[in-house]
This record gives C-alpha cells, sequence and structure tokens, in this order.
C-alpha cells in the first residue's frame, strides 16, 4: 500500500504539494474548509489584484496617450465589468487547480483539526495518515482599534471586492499590498492617501526602487505620508483619521484600507509546533519539530510569496519519498511590484549588502539612457547590480515587464555567472533587459 499524505489548504503551497505527491505514487487526501479553491492568491490576492492592475495600467496608457500623438480621452470606466473580468480570472485560475486535483484524484473536504502525527479529524471524521502537510496560508493583520468590516474598513480582500470606487480611500501600509492597491484605486478615479510607519514606501525593497516607484504615485497625485501612523479613526464613513509622526493631521476619508501586513494561521492543532508568532516552525527541509508533519507556504511565516511556496512543496514532498533536494534557504527569491512601471529585486538590497559584506561594488543604469526607454517614451526606472568581489548579490529593477525581466537575475545568480560574465553577455537591443548588462559593467569600473 502506498503510503498516505494529508495535505491541510488548497492554496500555492497545498495544492502544489498535493498534486507533487500525488504524481510521486503516494495516496493524497487534500482538505480545505472554504470554497475558495486555490487559497488566498487565486481568490483574495495575485490574481484579482492582477487583473485589475491590468486594467489599471489600461487606463493610465489611454490618458497619457496624448503624449504619443494620440487623442483619446475616457468618457466612463465600468467598474462593474472591471470586476466582472477579475471574477473570470479568479474563475480560470480555480478551474484550472481543481482539474490538477480531480486528475490525480485527489479529495477536497472539509475543515482539519490536528490531533497527532498521524491523525486528523474532519468534522469528526477521523483520517490516518503517514505524512502531514500544513498549508494553510495567512490573513491580514489587524491594527488593534480598528473595526474592520470589509464595506468601509477593509482589508485587502475587501476591497478587491467592492461595488464602486470610493471617492477617496486612506491606506494604512505602504508595504507590496498597499502600493498595488493604492496604483489601482488611483487609476479608477480615487483619491488616495497612503500612511507609512517607516521613513519610506516599500521598505523591505533597496530604496533606490522605492524612490523610483514613489516618483510614480507622486504624479498619480497619491499623497504618501511616511514616519507616521493612523492613531486614532474617528466617527463612521467618511471617518476623520488622526496621524501621529512626522506629520501631525487629521483627515477626511470615505474608507480605509488596512494593509500592514499578514500573519499565518495555523489548524487547530495539538502538536508542539507553532511558533512565537504563530508560524508554524520548520527548518529548510520544510520539517516541523515532530517526525513526518511538514509545512509549507506563509503559514511557514517565510517569504510570504506564492513562487516560494511552490518550492516549499517541492522539497516537501521530494523529502518524503527519500530525494535529494538543496535546502530552501539555498534558492534565490524575486519578488516584485506590480505597478506601472513595475519593480523587481533578486537578493541583498545595497543596504543589506553593505552590512553582510566588506565590501560591495554598486552598478547603476537609468531606463531613460536605454534604447528602449527613449523609443518607447517610458523613461521612469532604473537597473542596478551589487556585487561583491565578482560574486553577484543583488539584481534589481525598474521598467515596463520589470517582474519578467528579473528572471535573469534570478538566473544569474543561481548559476553564479558573476558580474564579469553578466556584462559579457550580448542582450537584444533595443530591449529594457540591456540595462542590467550596462549596470553590471558599471559595477566593474
Amino acid at each position: 500500500m502506498s503510503e498516505r499524505v494529508i495535505v491541510i489548504g488548497s492554496g500555492p503551497g497545498g495544492y502544489k504539494s498535493a498534486v507533487h505527491a500525488a504524481k510521486k505514487g503516494l495516496d493524497v487526501k487534500l482538505i480545505e474548509k472554504s470554497d475558495d479553491i486555490g487559497g488566498v492568491c487565486t481568490n483574495h490576492g495575485c490574481i484579482p489584484s492582477k487583473a485589475l492592475l491590468s486594467i489599471a495600467e489600461t487606463i493610465d496608457d489611454i490618458q497619457n496617450s496624448r503624449r504619443k500623438g494620440i487623442s483619446s480621452s475616457i468618457d466612463d470606466i465600468d467598474f462593474n465589468k472591471a470586476q466582472m473580468v477579475k471574477n473570470r480570472a479568479v474563475k480560470t485560475s480555480q478551474k484550472g487547480i481543481i482539474n490538477q486535483l480531480e486528475e490525480n484524484d485527489i479529495e477536497i473536504k472539509g475543515e482539519a483539526k490536528i490531533k497527532d502525527k498521524n491523525t486528523v479529524d474532519v468534522g469528526g471524521e477521523v483520517h490516518e495518515a503517514d505524512y502531514i502537510i500544513i498549508a494553510t496560508g495567512s490573513e491580514p493583520i489587524i491594527l488593534p482599534g480598528l473595526d474592520v468590516d470589509e464595506e468601509n474598513i477593509l482589508t485587502s480582500r475587501g476591497v478587491l471586492k467592492l461595488d464602486e470606487i470610493p471617492e477617496d480611500i486612506l491606506i494604512i501600509g505602504g508595504g507590496y499590498i498597499g502600493i498595488e492597491l493604492a496604483f489601482v484605486l488611483s487609476s479608477f478615479g480615487s483619491k488616495v492617501t497612503i500612511v507609512e510607519l517607516m521613513d519610506n514606501i516599500l521598505p523591505n525593497m533597496d530604496q533606490d526602487l522605492a524612490a523610483e516607484i514613489e516618483s510614480v504615485l507622486k504624479r498619480k497625485r497619491i499623497k504618501i505620508i511616511t514616519g507616521s501612523k493612523v492613531s486614532e479613526v474617528e466617527g463612521d464613513s467618511p471617518f476623520e483619521v488622526i496621524i501621529e509622526g512626522k506629520e501631525n493631521k487629521t483627515i477626511k476619508a470615505e474608507k480605509i484600507l488596512c494593509a500592514v501586513g499578514r500573519k499565518p494561521t495555523p489548524p487547530e492543532t495539538e502538536l508542539d509546533i507553532i511558533g512565537p508568532h504563530n508560524e508554524i516552525i520548520t527548518n529548510d527541509f520544510m520539517e516541523t519539530p515532530v517526525k513526518n508533519v511538514y509545512a509549507v507556504g506563509d503559514v511557514t511565516g517565510k517569504m510570504m510569496l506564492a513562487h516560494a511556496a511552490y518550492k516549499h512543496a517541492e522539497i516537501a514532498v521530494k523529502n518524503i519519498v527519500g530525494e535529494d533536494t538543496p535546502k530552501f534557504s539555498q534558492y534565490n527569491v524575486p519578488a516584485g511590484v506590480y505597478t506601472h512601471p513595475e519593480a523587481a529585486s533578486i537578493g541583498s538590497t545595497e543596504e543589506e549588502a553593505r552590512e553582510k559584506y566588506n565590501d560591495i561594488s554598486v552598478g547603476k543604469f537609468p531606463i531613460s539612457a536605454s534604447g528602449r526607454g527613449y523609443s518607447t517614451g517610458n523613461r521612469t526606472g532604473i537597473a542596478k547590480v551589487i556585487s561583491n568581489e565578482d560574486k553577484i548579490v543583488g539584481i534589481h529593477l525598474v521598467c515596463p515587464g520589470a517582474t519578467d525581466i528579473i528572471m535573469e537575475g534570478t538566473v544569474a545568480m543561481e548559476t553564479k555567472i558573476g558580474v564579469k560574465k553578466l556584462s559579457d553577455i550580448i542582450h537584444p537591443h533595443p530591449t529594457y533587459s540591456e540595462a542590467i548588462k550596462k549596470a553590471a559593467e558599471k559595477a566593474l569600473q
């Protein structure tokens, strides 16, 4: 009899774990407590937000087309139809996942409670397993005193389901989620204000990239207040929002979006595997402290990105079947912000590299000086290569399509080709990717 695996959660880490395990010949059951097959990514995150971001980009292109000699205007934006486009993208993604699960005869049912390392209770029905993979994801962090109702005070889940675009909205948090949603809402016509506790937006991203994106947001008339916090929200919509910090002021807002990050959501369990921040403790092979129990994706608190969860799943299943696999920490994980232009990074920021290495070289090249930049008129952006001797330790990019182009940086770092080799590689002309070659050349100077 093949070994039995129970996977809890159907998001990127969960469904990938289930499909991988089934293809390896294991007897797999996948347990999902909701109808949201595909998890947050498919239903309330990656897919719906990128669908709306694509429409927002089209709106901006039309509004800016006069600069290219095209007389055009937008008479109306049908937000209900935009939401239909978004919903269709969600359903398509979800259907693809369900098809994969059905092809591999993987069951989906109920809410799981882990009784011990071999037993999972689903609605009173006991299921036995040789291995358990936990992939229950994460949820938005809610600030104390903020009464989220998903109608006027929203999380990312609620804002993606709005019936109409608000006249104005205040976004608490200038990280990846807050910035992308600010871009969407502004393009659709909202007056947007972002309040960020740190001194810069996108505090976890290389600050040269954050500065480029901040300039884009300001051109869209998005107000950015950094080094400040929301201390109190008074009244009902429109709310009076009291801000303290670098700027002490009161702002009125029809709606408020709380986008200050996410936290792991482990399942109910009697196992001693949960850490101080509600994360499930794992090593670099995705093993928890309890033998044969694994965790993947956001619930581990490590790199809350769908593509990181995919790799977690691959590592966990290979470990279960006894195949050699590198540790997760040995991989370079790219990250992106899907504004227009996009921002993308791989490896260390300049700030991190200066702390980690004794000596670094930094090469920067502006997109405005690239053939593709000045021929298309898309002049905002930068390419940045950071090296320690010949070793590439970080590549950062702002330009149209940066989240696709950054894969060049990922391959360069994974294959350890070095900054000299990267600078020697022929890049097609004119392209945005040429800016990476130019930045590598400057890092050698």
